[in-house]
């Protein structure tokens, strides 16, 4: 369409000091905008308009007298416009009237009526077509200004960690820690950089002044679709990084409220571009990690075999919102997996599984050794349990678990390898029984107990 922008009238309010507040499913505005006689009106283009979460526009402080809520094509009729018959520019654009702005029948001066099509007009202001404008009466007639708030998808932000672990004396680090300490896990040296990416998938940028970040329980009653429809491979992504001697754009620290939220302040200015991804450095806090092989098994007759998984265990000393992490080798910048990290409180620990090892593997023979019908049901097991350790050069504390599925199970050991492993009972639940083994590279253990499971 041609537009021949001789002025901008004013049918909308101005609107400035944006301030967008992120959540991990949408966005925030709040939008001071200019009040005329206690009337305001603001115009969304159709992306805009339906990016919106239906009920969430509000105006804060204000009582609102009454509201409509049209389509923008509606401004248009009998709006005065100019139609060329084609499209060259040496043509001179006749006067007319727009009589229809949706099936666009026209008036000339001649009182002549026609359809004509989009590309044939031309418009003395910038016409905001098939939009939506939400038109406001507030009670209060003095205040020249507002703050509108509405929620919108198509915006969110996500936190994402990534944890360097050193590796430079992990040989020596396992066996001198699990000599010492009989934890069966790896204490390590582990740094975590937290960085929050900030997705914007609509079509306009967006210079914000003031920000949060928003994180926790907030659920919305709304089932819609996100809209617009996901980033194509247009989108931007860049990395604000500061400076080394500057502060980090966002708050180290997050403010807590009483209702299962917290929050990170953004304290600079920064532009949203569109179908765009920025991303911050945020949350510096600090971590332990410890580093074990586990599997879970039920215990059953016949043979069983498997591998363990490999698993970290983080405890921040500060909340950690959810987010994707990732985990590298400080040597070799290699990276040893992903997972999803759920939300955790302060001094909690959270395992994260990052697959299996191939290196470690165990396998039980079971074998019934008698039924039992009375008083209760039950039976008794021989059961022998080989833990092999195929790496050349690494020792591995390791950590299975065997669920007999009664609800009390004892056992007595008959055969040990070595003092490396060791079998107890759950004290919370007996009908489970864990195992503990150290295994040398190359190497494997063994034990061998009799088990009476009882219901």
């Amino acid at each position: 369409m041609l537009f021949r922008i001789c002025c901008l009238l004013g049918l909308l309010s101005i609107h400035s000091a944006l301030q967008l507040n992120f959540y991990t499913s949408v966005g925030q505005f709040r939008e001071e905008i200019a009040v005329n006689n206690g009337s305001l009106r603001r115009y969304f283009s159709d992306q805009e308009y339906h990016s919106i979460i239906p009920g969430t526009i509000d105006f804060p402080g204000q009582r609102i007298l009454e509201q409509d809520l049209y389509n923008s094509n509606e401004d248009l009729r009998n709006m005065e416009i100019y139609v060329r018959s084609t499209q060259c520019d040496d043509e001179e654009a006749t006067k007319a009237r727009l009589i229809d702005p949706y099936s666009l029948l026209i008036k000339y001066d001649s009182s002549r009526y026609t359809y004509v099509s989009r590309d044939q007009i031309e418009f003395n202001q910038d016409p905001n077509m098939n939009g939506m404008v939400l038109s406001v009466r507030l009670d209060n007639k003095t205040s020249t200004k507002t703050n509108m708030t509405y929620l919108s998808r198509g915006l969110w932000w996500t936190p994402r960690y990534e944890i360097v672990v050193d590796d430079k004396h992990r040989n020596n680090l396992i066996i001198s820690i699990i000599a010492i300490e009989f934890l069966y896990f790896l204490i390590l040296v582990a740094t975590l950089r937290a960085l929050a990416d900030l997705t914007n998938e609509h079509e306009h940028s967006y210079t914000i002044e003031n920000s949060q970040l928003i994180t926790g329980s907030v659920p919305l009653v709304s089932t819609s679709l996100r809209v617009p429809s996901p980033m194509d491979s247009q989108r931007i992504e860049f990395m604000a990084t500061p400076l080394a001697d500057s502060p980090t754009p966002i708050s180290s620290k997050p403010d807590a409220t009483s209702f299962g939220t917290y929050s990170y302040n953004l304290t600079s200015k920064f532009t949203l571009l569109p179908k765009s991804i920025k991303t911050f450095p945020f949350l510096t806090t600090t971590i332990t990690l410890n580093y074990t092989l586990e599997a879970t098994t039920y215990l059953s007759v016949g043979t069983t075999s498997g591998q363990f998984q490999r698993m970290f265990i983080i405890q921040p000393a500060d909340f950690l919102p959810a987010g994707t992490i990732t985990f590298y080798l400080a040597s070799t910048g290699l990276t040893l997996g992903q997972n999803r990290l759920p939300d955790t409180a302060k001094q909690t620990q959270q395992s994260l599984n990052l697959g299996g090892d191939p290196d470690v593997k165990f396998q039980i023979i079971s074998v019934m050794t008698a039924i039992r019908q009375t008083p209760t049901y039950g039976q008794d097991l021989n059961v022998n349990v080989t833990i092999s350790n195929r790496k050349e050069k690494q020792t591995v504390s390791v950590i299975l678990t065997l669920n007999s599925g009664y609800r009390n199970t004892t056992s007595t050991l008959r055969y040990q390898s070595s003092s490396n492993i060791t079998i107890t009972q759950d004290p919370n639940n007996k009908s489970v029984l864990i195992i503990h083994a150290t295994i040398q590279p190359n190497e494997e253990e063994t034990c061998v107990f009799t088990v009476i499971q009882i219901n």
